[in-house]
C-alpha cells in the first residue's frame, strides 16, 4: 500500500558485518563479566592474604611489643607503622593496647583515643585473629586483627585495613584493562567481519542472495529453452549438467533414466562423446554421431575453473536441424535460385533453336548460334578470365543470368580480379555475402518504378592482405535513415515476413572476420556498399565490424 515504508532487505556484506560485529560484542561482554567477577574474588582474597600477613608482621616486631609494654610517649611505634603501611600500600595499621588506646593510626589525631569498635577490641584481645568488615574513621573499610603477645602474654593488639574505595580503585585499574581489551577485541571483531564479507562478497561475484537465486533461475530456465542439448560431466563421468532438450535427445534413445544429475553416464557414451575431450583436454568440434539410430552432432569443450580441469561439456544437437539451418543459412537457396535461372535462359535458347530448325531456317539457326557464342565469350568469357575461382565464377554468371531473368542488368567491372586459390570455407562466406548483397542491389532496383537500374560489382583479392575487397553499387531506391540503424538486426525487413536474414548474416560474417562493411548513399541515388573481408577469420572475433 505504501511502498516506500517498505523495508529494503540488508545487503550480504552489511548483514555480515552486523552479526559478526554483534556475536562479537556480546561474547566480550560476557567475557568481561566473568573476568570482572574473577579479579574481584581474586582481588578479595589477594587483600585478605596481604593484610593478614602484614598484621602478623607488625605483631611480632620486638621494638613495638617493647614500646606497648614500657610506654611510648615519643610515639616510636607511630613511625614504624607509617614506615610499613606506605611500604605496603596499606590505608591504616593500628597498634593499642589491651584497653584499645591507640598507639598508631593513619591519621595522628587518633593516637591516644580508644578503638571504634569495642567488640573487636574485645575478640582480639580474647587472642582471636579475624577480619572483619566495618565503618571505621577511615570509612567502610576490610581490616584483620591479631593479638600482640610478648612473654606468652597479650599486652596489645593491631589491626591492618584498606578503605573500600581503595579496593574499588585497585579494581577500577583491572577494569581499565579489561575496557582496553574489550576495545581492542572489538576493533579486531569489526575488521575481521569487513574483511569477512567482502571476502565473501568476492566469492560471491558481488551478488546478493536474491541475486543468485534469481540468476540460477534464469540459467535454469536459458539452458532449457535452448535448441542445442547441453551435457556436462565432470572427470569421474558423474552428470552435472543435464538441459530438457539433451534429456529429450536421450527420451529418443530411451536412455532417460539414465541422465539425470548425479548420476554417471555409462561407458560407452563416455568412449563415444567425450574420452577424447577429457583425456587430451581439448575440443573437440562439430563430431557426428549416432544414438541408438540417431544421428547427431556435437560440440565437447573441456571444462576449467582456475586452471583446474573439471570435465567437459557437450552440445548436441539432431543433425536433420542442423543442416535444415545450414541450408538456410549457408546459401543453398541462393544456388539453388541462380542455377535455376540459368537453366530457364538455357532452356528458352533451346527452344528458340529448336523452333528455327523446325522452320528449316538453317541460316538463322547458324547466325542465333554464333550469336550466343559471342555472347558467351562477352558474359561468361568476361567473367571466367577475370575470376579465376570456378565456384565464384559460376556463382556470378548464375547471378547475372538470374537478375537478367528479372530485366535487371548486373555488371562485372572490368577491374575486378580474383586470382586461383584453393576452395575453402574463406570462399564459401565470400559467396553468402556476394549472394546476400547482389540480392539486396537487385531488389533495391526492382523497387524502381522505371526498372531499368543497374547492379554494378567491383571484386578484388589483396594478395599481400589476404582481403577480398567488395564493392557493390546499384541504382535502386537506397537506405534511409530511418531504418539505417536496424538494417542490421535479425529479422528486420522491410520486405515482408519471413525476411530480414541477410544483413544479418554479412555483419555475423564480416564480425567473425575482422572486417570493413561500409554502406554509402549515391548522389544521384542508389546505395553503395564497400566490403572488406579477410580470408582468415579474426581469432578476437568479439569485436564488432566497422559500419
Amino acid at each position: 500500500m505504501f511502498p516506500f515504508l517498505k523495508k529494503k532487505p540488508l545487503k550480504l556484506q552489511n548483514t555480515i558485518i552486523l552479526v559478526v560485529c554483534f556475536s562479537t560484542f556480546v561474547s566480550l561482554i560476557v567475557s568481561a563479566i566473568l573476568i570482572r567477577n574473577f579479579i574481584l574474588s581474586m582481588n578479595r582474597s589477594s587483600v585478605s592474604d596481604r593484610i593478614s600477613s602484614i598484621a602478623k608482621i607488625v605483631a611480632s616486631d620486638k621494638l613495638i611489643q617493647k614500646k606497648l609494654q614500657t610506654g611510648d610517649p615519643t610515639h616510636v611505634i607511630q613511625g614504624i607503622t607509617n614506615e610499613i603501611m606506605v611500604a605496603s600500600n596499606l590505608d591504616f595499621i593500628v597498634v593499642m593496647d589491651p584497653e584499645g588506646i591507640r598507639y598508631s593510626h593513619a591519621d595522628p589525631s587518633y593516637i591516644g583515643l580508644p578503638f571504634s569498635s569495642h567488640e573487636d577490641v574485645k575478640k582480639v584481645i580474647g587472642g582471636q585473629e579475624f577480619f572483619s568488615e566495618k565503618e571505621g574513621m577511615l570509612g567502610f573499610g576490610f581490616r584483620y586483627f591479631v593479638p600482640i603477645y610478648y612473654d606468652q602474654e597479650i599486652i596489645g593488639a593491631v589491626c591492618v585495613g584498606l578503605t573500600n574505595n581503595t579496593i574499588d580503585n585497585q579494581v577500577k585499574d583491572g577494569q581499565k584493562m579489561i575496557v582496553f581489551s574489550l576495545i581492542i577485541g572489538l576493533s579486531v571483531g569489526i575488521i575481521g567481519a569487513v574483511f569477512l564479507a567482502q571476502k565473501m562478497k568476492k566469492v560471491l561475484l558481488g551478488l546478493e542472495p536474491q541475486e543468485i537465486a534469481e540468476q540460477l533461475s534464469e540459467k535454469t530456465i536459458i539452458e532449457n529453452e535452448v535448441d542445442e542439448g547441453i551435457l556436462a560431466i565432470s572427470s569421474d563421468k558423474t552428470i552435472l549438467l543435464i538441459n530438457t532438450p539433451a534429456k529429450n535427445i536421450f527420451y529418443q534413445t530411451k536412455r532417460l533414466s539414465d541422465f539425470e544429475v548425479g548420476k554417471k553416464i555409462s561407458d560407452n557414451l563416455y568412449d563415444v562423446l567425450f574420452k577424447e575431450t577429457i583425456e587430451h583436454q581439448t575440443t573437440v568440434r562439430t563430431q557426428s554421431m549416432y544414438l541408438n539410430g540417431i544421428e547427431t552432432i556435437s560440440s565437447v569443450t573441456p571444462l576449467f575453473s582456475n586452471d583446474r580441469f573439471l570435465g567437459a561439456v557437450a552440445t548436441l544437437r539432431n543433425r536433420s536441424e542442423v543442416m535444415k539451418l545450414m541450408e538456410e543459412l549457408g546459401g543453398t537457396k541462393q544456388y539453388i535460385n541462380s542455377m535455376r535461372a540459368q537453366t530457364h535462359e538455357f532452356m528458352n535458347k533451346l527452344h528458340v533453336i529448336s523452333g528455327l530448325i523446325d522452320l528449316k531456317k538453317y541460316e538463322e539457326v547458324t547466325h542465333f548460334i554464333q550469336q550466343l557464342n559471342q555472347n558467351y565469350k562477352k558474359e561468361i568469357g568476361q567473367v571466367s578470365n577475370l575470376i579465376k575461382v570456378p565456384a565464384i565464377s559460376g556463382f556470378l554468371l548464375g547471378k547475372i543470368n538470374e537478375a537478367k531473368e528479372q530485366s535487371v542488368e548486373m555488371l562485372l567491372e572490368s577491374d575486378s580480379f580474383i586470382p586461383k586459390m584453393e576452395m575453402d570455407d574463406s570462399i564459401h562466406s565470400l559467396l553468402q555475402v556476394l549472394g546476400n548483397l547482389l540480392d539486396n542491389a537487385k531488389e533495391a532496383v526492382l523497387q524502381m518504378p522505371e526498372r531499368n537500374g543497374q547492379v554494378r560489382l567491383d571484386l578484388n583479392y589483396d594478395t599481400e592482405a589476404e582481403v577480398f575487397i567488395v564493392t557493390v553499387c546499384d541504382d535502386g531506391v537506397g537506405i534511409s535513415e530511418e531504418i539505417s540503424e536496424k538494417i542490421f538486426t535479425l529479422g528486420f525487413s522491410t520486405k515482408g515476413i519471413n525476411r530480414g536474414y541477410g544483413l544479418n548474416i554479412i555483419h555475423s560474417i564480416v564480425k567473425r572476420h575482422g572486417g570493413i562493411l561500409e554502406f554509402s548513399k549515391q548522389a544521384n541515388g542508389g546505395t553503395i556498399v564497400y566490403l572488406e573481408l579477410p580470408k582468415k577469420e579474426d581469432q578476437n572475433d568479439d569485436k564488432c565490424p566497422n559500419n
